[in-house]
């Protein structure tokens, strides 16, 4: 078992290896999907289930901590936006 917390900011081109991760722990994780420009698009992805599950968007930071835990920081919002 990994005894170091792990972090990677979720984007486009990793989120199939982060996935994997996710799976070997035993925890369910899947593309999360929405309706963007009337298309529904992969726009994150989806950590666990039930009510604890977590969604982390394109640049949110997830993390994988000691024992198998996993958790997602939001990205810094623009100051405008």
């Amino acid at each position: 078992m990994k005894t170091t917390a792990q972090t990677w900011q979720l984007t486009r081109d990793n989120i199939a290896a982060i996935d994997d991760q996710i799976d070997a722990d035993g925890i369910y994780a899947k593309g999360y999907w929405q309706e963007v420009d009337g298309k529904l698009t992969v726009v994150g992805l989806r950590i666990g289930t039930g009510e604890s599950r977590q969604v982390a968007y394109w640049g949110d930071t997830i993390t994988r901590h000691r024992r198998g835990r996993w958790t997602v920081t939001k990205a810094q919002q623009e100051a405008n936006a």
